[in-house]
């Protein structure tokens, strides 16, 4: 929270740096996200939310085999999910909300082992929500709410949610008149878009 202020050029992230902790959230950085953070060997966690990043998310971020937190929320970022996204094993706590992402959610989500929070509410995401969520033993914090999801929140996410006492919120959009989505175990239900 400092204010700075411009773009940030990749080729200032170089592995030599031994980053391993970068916190630029709480600015008003502009342009697209540097591909040069997937430089960053070491790096465990990135923070960018608050700033005015465009673009789409670049696939060079999931490079570092020991990313555990990422949170690009409140940002102009837009398209779809990297498929390296769905690669990053170690990655535990992903905050994409608040941004303009679109398409659907890989049912390769599953394969994220360590996720414990996933925050996609306030974009454009489509489709049904991944039944692949509920191989994810680490959940404690899902939602998907204020998107464009159609369906039933499938039973294998209800069902890990109802057996785990850490999976506490499951948020979707299941209120209203006529809700996008179906709960049954769903902690809180929002109308949506």
């Amino acid at each position: 929270d400092n204010n700075f202020h411009g773009t940030l050029p990749s080729e200032m992230f170089t592995s030599s740096l031994g980053l391993a902790n970068i916190d630029i959230g709480g600015n008003a950085f502009e342009g697209t996200v540097p591909k040069g953070f997937g430089n960053l060997t070491n790096m465990k966690l990135l923070y960018i939310q608050n700033n005015k990043f465009v673009g789409t998310l670049p696939p060079e971020l999931f490079v570092s085999a020991s990313l555990s937190m990422l949170n690009c929320s409140h940002n102009d970022l837009n398209g779809t999910l990297p498929d390296e996204l769905y690669g990053a094993t170690s990655l535990r706590d992903l905050d994409l909300s608040s941004n303009e992402f679109s398409g659907t959610v890989s049912t390769d989500i599953g394969n994220v082992k360590a996720l414990n929070t996933l925050e996609l509410q306030s974009n454009k995401f489509v489709g049904t929500i991944p039944s692949t969520l509920g191989l994810l033993s680490n959940l404690e914090t899902v939602d998907v709410s204020f998107n464009l999801f159609n369906g039933t929140v499938p039973e294998e996410v209800c069902d890990l949610r109802n057996s785990s006492a850490s999976f506490t919120e499951l948020v979707a959009d299941c209120n209203g008149t006529l809700p996008r989505v179906t709960c049954t175990c769903c902690s809180a239900c929002e109308v949506g878009l």
